[in-house]
């Protein structure tokens, strides 16, 4: 391999600009015209005089047209150039090839000059540049050849490095662009397809998405107005999630496919009859009651103060939501609403193979309730979640369920059979609550409200829009750059938390829509070159170092094609030094690596669907 001197450098620094630590290979290409020749620095000695043959020997390196120039042999150094030859070279338009030869040539005029008067160097070779007919492979992607990336926020700190990023891995870029002042076209390549509009509008968000195969969303509010940021950062990432979702629709329909591959799969709507009329009360009762009927032996009659006492119902409402409501006075009690799941969807597709969680949209009362799944084989699974007073949506990945016995399988979702959710009225003794209270130190006097907990656990209130099943795949479709939630300089600290507020509605927004997605949480941005200092990839909110706008750029681009970065979100800073407090938790650093993926490691250990 030919090699090029790239430039002074002092040892165990970073070339500036490339991102490269100590020891690495920088590999770019070059321009094929002749470099010229660092100067020779006289030193009064012996032999450091300018050489007799000096004169030739650049005529003969300069010469255009002449075979000299582009051949190391010594029969070529020695004749005359052929003229066949010279017309031959200058016929092959080739980057590399000019470029090797002229390298060739360059070395040959050097070694010489080195031999005859051995000038004094005025750099010193730390790193070199490898140059060959391969030396780009570093920046190709396979994928980028039928890979249309959309970048909402070209012109932002990430985002103007990201698209350069793309563009030389041959991916071809849209761009979504807001125009405003100071801030014109002209900041945006023109290789970039450049869509004018705002985030905030559906119908530019429409336009934006059309041919696009993935969205990297980097665009940041301006100001901490409470409209600006609900326009980009929670109104903004909304509308591009439902662009994207209709354009894959859309797509998926002129391939004739019914079906959306990123479409979630109804399991339970409750605007349509059918659902309606399969769902219903499953059970109410005690653990006895519930064991005597799975053993097939009678249960305690209605008669019995347990049978009086726990009652639940299933209704539908007017606004065709099914609300299960009830009260369970007895402590360990439970009520349980459900129905058989029918295989098929009425297109023919199978309604849960190939997913990989659950999503639904509830109207709860603040306690928590039991999802459970059955399959086919008999086996049961449940996943427990809180809710709130109002409606909220709520994403179970089909890892956080737990098997009702420890020699079960793991859950297949293509054998999912039944669903049903689940109320448990776990409310402690008596006994066990005074002594709880006596060891807290509480009064008497808040018996009272103990009291008036114990009754609203005894009731319980739940209403269901709907339930789906978030399909599969291998890849992001959508790449979001959040923010750390910790303090940053210069920015108030009821600002800040605006601004987090807004970003994380964004964030939820992306995680219920069934599209893949990574989600990224940077410390603050700087900027400077990236790539020289390790990262920190983390989960918990827990980082506060900083981070290169150019660093969060690269880890948008791997993160296209990495399936480990699917459904997750993590967090990211340069390494730092961890607090005693935390010692219990271990920072892995990843030093930035362009001839490996590194974000595949960082990110493989850290949790999915959250």
């Amino acid at each position: 391999m030919n090699k090029q001197l790239l430039g002074r450098t002092c040892s165990g620094r970073s070339v500036a600009g490339t991102g490269l630590r100590h020891g690495h290979t920088l590999r770019r290409p070059v321009p094929f015209a002749p470099s010229r020749l660092p100067p020779a620095r006289a030193t009064g000695k012996p032999g450091d005089e300018e050489p007799e043959n000096y004169e030739a020997l650049r005529e003969r390196f300069f010469r255009s047209g002449e075979g000299a120039s582009s051949s190391n042999s010594p029969q070529q150094q020695q004749g005359p150039a052929k003229d066949a030859d010279g017309a031959n070279l200058l016929n092959v338009i080739n980057p590399y090839e000019l470029g090797r030869q002229t390298r060739k040539a360059f070395d040959d005029v050097w070694g010489q000059l080195s031999r005859v008067s051995s000038p004094t160097r005025s750099f010193i070779i730390d790193d070199v540049l490898e140059v060959g007919v391969g030396a780009d492979a570093e920046f190709a992607a396979p994928q980028a050849a039928y890979t249309t990336v959309l970048v909402v926020g070209a012109t932002g700190r990430v985002g103007r490095i990201l698209v350069r990023k793309l563009l030389l891995r041959g991916y071809k870029v849209k761009a979504l662009f807001r125009n405003r002042a100071g801030v014109g076209k002209d900041a945006i390549p023109d290789a970039v397809e450049v869509v004018e509009g705002d985030v905030g509008d559906m119908a530019t968000c429409q336009k934006a998405v059309q041919g696009v195969s993935k969205v990297i969303f980097c665009a940041a509010a301006r100001s901490v107005f409470t409209a600006d940021l609900l326009r980009v950062e929670d109104r903004g990432v909304m509308n591009m999630v439902k662009a994207m979702q209709d354009e894959l629709f859309r797509r998926s329909k002129r391939t004739g496919s019914k079906f959306s591959s990123a479409a979630k799969k109804e399991l339970a709507d409750f605007n349509s009859r059918f659902h309606q009329a399969r769902w219903d009360v499953r059970f109410v009762g005690t653990p006895e009651d519930a064991a005597a009927a799975a053993e097939g032996r009678p249960s305690r009659d209605a008669g019995d103060a347990y049978g009086r006492v726990n009652v639940a119902e299933a209704v539908i409402t007017d606004d065709n939501n099914l609300l299960f409501t009830g009260t369970l006075m007895s402590r360990g009690a439970l009520a349980e609403v459900g129905a058989q799941l029918a295989a098929k969807l009425p297109g023919g597709e199978h309604r849960t193979a190939g997913t990989e969680g659950l999503v639904l949209r509830v109207r709860g009362d603040a306690h928590s309730y039991l999802l459970i799944l059955e399959t086919s084989e008999g086996h049961r699974y449940g996943a427990r979640f809180p809710t709130r007073e109002g409606y909220l949506t709520v994403r179970l990945p089909y890892a956080a369920f737990r098997s009702e016995y420890q020699d079960q399988p793991p859950l297949d979702p293509s054998k999912l059979s039944t669903i049903a959710i689940r109320y448990e009225n776990r409310r402690q003794g008596s006994s066990q609550v005074a002594a709880l209270r006596a060891a807290k130190g509480l009064a008497a006097t808040d018996m009272a409200a103990l009291a008036a907990q114990q009754a609203r656990d005894q009731r319980f209130s739940l209403e269901v829009d709907w339930i789906k099943a978030v399909p599969g795949g291998s890849e992001p479709d959508f790449v979001l750059v959040s923010c750390a939630g910790k303090s940053r300089p210069g920015i108030d600290p009821a600002d800040l938390r605006k601004v987090i507020d807004a970003k994380r509605r964004g964030e939820e927004n992306l995680r219920t829509s069934g599209l893949g997605y990574s989600i990224i949480r940077p410390g603050t941005l700087l900027d400077e070159p990236g790539g020289y200092r390790a990262l920190v990839f983390d989960q918990g909110d827990r980082i506060t170092e900083s981070i290169a706008a150019a660093d969060v750029a690269d880890i948008c681009l791997r993160a296209l094609h990495e399936p480990e970065g699917r459904n997750k979100t993590f967090d990211v800073c340069y390494e730092y030094q961890a607090d005693e407090d935390n010692a219990m938790y271990e920072l892995v650093a990843h030093v930035p690596d362009k001839k490996n993926n590194y974000l595949r490691a960082a990110v493989a250990s850290l949790a999915k669907n959250t």
